[in-house]
């Protein structure tokens, strides 16, 4: 007599039992999932900034007033290229304004050249020879810079920006005023040798403001232009900005990383509870490490049958803009750079046209 073969129901608790294993692979993925995000939070929290492609040692200004009122101002550099990919064959100097003339002063220098760009005004200076990484030179040069001098009630003043770097700091600088008569007042941290003094250090994307302030006979009948603020949105910490980026995009991905953690963690809670803590339709999705087939009946019933679903999405777009043309390498402007700024590291007081 033949023994009669006795149904064993595929989805009933004890045969899934049988079928269940230890997810050996999840396990593992697991592991490196969560080694990349402390990876990426560690180099989100202590990464560095972008090396410069250059230092400037020294950066020195000196600027004599004339009697028609245009400025007479010597630019001297001791910059030091440190990019070894990249030899230092020309650099651009940011200028305050298109009315100036510009003449060479050290014989390192090859050629000048006035460039503008919309509201970007600078000097492209090319050197005699190329400069390899650790190398340093020197460079001076002279410029006759117009369309400066500002009315203001009975006398004039000059407020004037020298060219800043986004992404090469300045280790050192001195901007020197001529000292004359008529002058009465000006924002200077001192007095020497006949020059007001203005000194200090600037990072990336930091500028100064020189302010000084004539009585009414200094310039009398010379020729005035109008004050406008000056406009600092292009003043930027190119490399800080990058750091910044890095490290955003490093939090992000390790926020991503979260979705596939949660669908193997729940793979473990199916193995060791039967089911996993992840729902749909009022069911558990899993039932001892497989799908639930109440939860697959039910998605078919409410879809009308086996079907394929999706979810639509929006696009991003994102656009970003610098002020600065040439790279690491170039000196920023903005047109009329005798105009006032009470942005982005500045801490010049209000001054009322």
């Amino acid at each position: 007599m033949a023994r009669k073969k006795v149904y064993e129901d595929p989805y009933s608790e004890a045969t899934i039992k049988k079928k269940r294993r230890f997810p050996v692979l999840n396990s593992m993925l697991l592991g490196l999932l969560v080694i990349l995000q402390i990876c990426l939070i560690l180099l989100a929290v202590f990464g560095e900034e972008s090396e410069p492609q250059d230092v400037i040692k020294e950066y020195e200004i000196t600027v004599e007033p004339c009697e028609n009122g245009t400025l007479d101002i010597t630019y001297s550099f001791v910059w030091q290229a440190l990019d070894t990919s990249e030899d230092l064959t020309w650099v651009e100097i940011g200028m305050a304004n298109e009315h100036f003339v510009a003449k060479t002063v050290s014989n390192t220098i090859s050629a000048v050249e006035k460039y503008t760009d919309g509201d970007y005004v600078s000097l492209q200076i090319d050197f005699k020879r190329a400069y390899q990484g650790g190398e340093t030179l020197e460079f001076s040069f002279t410029v006759n810079q117009s369309a400066m001098l500002c009315k203001d009630g009975d006398g004039y003043f000059y407020e004037f920006v020298p060219g800043w770097f986004n992404a090469t700091p300045v280790e050192h600088y001195t901007f020197r005023w001529k000292d004359a008569d008529g002058l009465i007042t000006s924002n200077a941290q001192r007095e020497k040798g006949g020059y007001l003094i203005w000194e200090g250090v600037m990072d990336c994307g930091t500028y100064v403001l020189m302010n000084v302030g004539y009585n009414a006979a200094a310039f009398d009948g010379a020729a005035t232009v109008s004050y406008t603020p000056f406009d600092g949105s292009g003043v930027t910490d190119v490399l800080a900005d990058e750091r910044m980026a890095g490290g955003v995009f490093c939090v992000i991905l390790a926020l991503v990383l979260v979705i596939p953690e949660v669908y193997i963690v729940d793979s473990f809670v199916s193995y060791d509870r039967g089911r996993g803590f992840l729902r749909g339709y009022g069911y558990h999705i899993h039932t001892y490490g497989h799908v639930n087939p109440h939860y697959r009946k039910e998605q078919q019933k409410r879809s009308g049958g086996a079907g394929r679903g999706g979810f639509s999405g929006g696009g991003c777009a994102c656009a970003c803009a610098c002020a600065c043309a040439g790279g690491g390498r170039a000196g920023c402007s903005q047109k009329d750079t005798y105009q006032k700024s009470s942005v982005q590291k500045s801490t010049e007081p209000e001054r009322e046209p």
